[in-house]
């Protein structure tokens, strides 16, 4: 699941936080270290925030993406298709 725009970025890691990282890869965990760090945002995130914060997260991200025109919303009929004229 996708909550957010890819974004690049750089990161560089020393000490401790790199040695992890090493491992998670090194370990079988990941098979890169940008795995390997996607995976740790999400356990974060599972540790930390909850469904409904995460939910509400995502929805607020969406509502700026169609405020500044990045996103379209859709209908119920234009997002069925075809297949609109099975609404009630």
């Amino acid at each position: 699941m996708q909550i957010f725009a890819v974004m690049a970025m750089n990161v560089t890691l020393r000490g401790k936080t790199k040695e992890i990282l090493e491992s998670m890869v090194a370990g079988g965990y990941a098979n890169t270290q940008s795995e390997a760090i996607r995976l740790a945002i999400i356990n974060f995130g599972k540790e930390h925030l909850s469904e409904t914060e995460l939910v509400n997260m995502t929805l607020d991200e969406i509502e700026r993406q169609v405020k500044a025109g990045k996103r379209k919303v859709l209908t119920p009929k234009q997002a069925l298709g075809k297949y609109a004229k099975y609404l009630k």
